[in-house]
């Protein structure tokens, strides 16, 4: 269900209308999508979907109680606004809870694209049309996966704060695979608008990398020289961030605690940002409780210069609330992709990362497998596939072990869907544990 910014208000606003508690926050969230997913052996489908959702917080001094529903009549507003008081009432007080916001200022979002927005299933099919094309030319296996979806959101309380934000999103992703299933190559990409999908060269890729030859030689494991490509290092900022938060930092149950976060802890030429109005990785203008979200550098120069805090911490410590965005950017470097390669005398390419899995939150250790692309980098050149490997990285250790670093683009996540705009990275000492011979 899509709403608009004035038919969203104004359920929000009827909603607050049926309110009884001293204080109440209201916030409605709906999306539509859209579908198409095709494979060489498996034929296609498609499908779409969508709905609108409803969050009624009711809060009274020190205690505060939610309802949820997913219709908008005047009878269930009603009905579910008696819901979160009644929730409410029946808990014991919470010394962190605190009346709702104010009237805000949201930042402007550039997390919108009408041509996303109209995107139509024919033309799903189009962006698709180039994986069917190349992979018969190619005679390799795929399969493919688009989804557009659009979304809105609407919070409103009743001590005046208003926020709307609409956001659009189109995600493309291919795998190919060579006729004796012996290896395979993959490529993607995750846009705000449609017309950044340059879908050809996007398969061109997967196909190159799946017909890459001879099969995969198994290397012993170790730590190597790696390029990792941008998927990987957005994997490792995501992850990162996710410590981000001043409040375990404090109370010692952060990988930050007990070190002093204004010297260096990671390669000077790191820094990240964040920023609704960012032209590649957008976030969203306020978080689940209304508060802005504004532009913010979470590293610069290797040294970390804002912790996020929720407003109970906040008003704990003395200072302003700092939410978490829901999309980072990684500063580019000088490097190429070419020259990064040219530059290993022997090393590994790593394409994508999957199954990754937290072992260690206190060192931001995990682990997980390499996927769809590995590749032996010998005397300056691509050598050959090899097999795959299980590795043990952690992004304190990937970000300070950099040789070179590349242009960023924007990359959607595998298992989280989180939103990075990353780029390659050449580092050294990549933890490579053991072989996966899963192609």
């Amino acid at each position: 269900m899509l709403l608009s910014e004035d038919e969203a208000i104004a359920v929000a606003r009827k909603a607050l209308s049926f309110a009884k508690s001293p204080a109440c926050r209201v916030r409605i969230d709906g999306s539509i999508s859209r579908n198409l997913r095709i494979a060489s052996r498996g034929g296609a489908t498609n499908g779409t979907g969508g709905g609108a959702w409803l969050s009624v917080t009711a809060i009274d001094g020190k205690r505060a109680g939610s309802a949820s529903a997913n219709a908008f009549d005047e009878a269930t507003l009603a009905r579910v606004v008696a819901e979160a008081e009644a929730a409410a009432a029946s808990v014991p007080e919470n010394p962190e809870v605190g009346p709702p916001l104010g009237r805000q200022a949201y930042p402007t979002s550039s997390n919108h694209a009408e041509a996303t927005a109209k995107l139509t299933t024919a033309g799903l099919a189009d962006l698709l049309r180039p994986v069917v094309e190349g992979a018969r030319r190619a005679d390799v296996d795929y399969a493919a996966f688009t989804q557009s979806t659009e979304s809105w959101r609407v919070l409103a309380t009743s001590r005046g704060a208003i926020g709307y934000d609409r956001a659009t999103r189109i995600n493309w992703t291919m795998t190919a695979r060579n006729r004796r299933g012996t290896w395979s190559g993959w490529a993607g990409a995750d846009e705000v608008d449609v017309a950044r999908i340059d879908a050809a060269a996007l398969a061109e890729t997967a196909i190159e990398k799946a017909l890459a030859t001879p099969d995969p030689i198994t290397l012993e494991p170790g730590k190597y020289v790696a390029l990792l490509e941008p998927t990987v290092v957005g994997e490792a900022v995501s992850w990162l961030m996710g410590a981000f938060n001043d409040r375990p930092v404090a109370e010692g149950r952060s990988p930050f605690s007990g070190k002093t976060l204004t010297d260096r802890l990671f390669d000077r030429r790191i820094t990240i940002v964040s920023d609704p109005a960012h032209p590649v990785a957008p976030s969203a203008p306020f978080d689940g409780e209304g508060v802005p979200v504004r532009a913010t550098t979470w590293v610069e120069d290797g040294v970390i210069r804002n912790l996020a805090r929720d407003r109970a911490w906040a008003t704990k410590t003395g200072r302003y609330p700092l939410p978490l965005p829901g999309a980072y950017a990684m500063q580019s470097g000088p490097d190429t992709t070419a020259d990064m390669i040219r530059s290993v005398e022997r090393g590994i390419l790593v394409t994508r990362l999957w199954y990754i899995r937290d072992v260690d939150w206190r060192t931001m250790l995990f682990t997980g497998l390499t996927r769809d692309g590995t590749f032996l980098i010998e005397n300056g050149r691509i050598a050959r596939p090899i097999a795959n490997f299980r590795i043990n990285e952690s992004p304190l250790s990937i970000l300070d072990k950099v040789i070179a670093i590349g242009s960023s683009r924007r990359v959607r996540l595998s298992e989280s869907g989180a939103v990075v705009s990353a780029p390659p990275l050449l580092v050294k000492d990549f933890n490579c544990t053991s072989v996966s011979p899963a192609v």
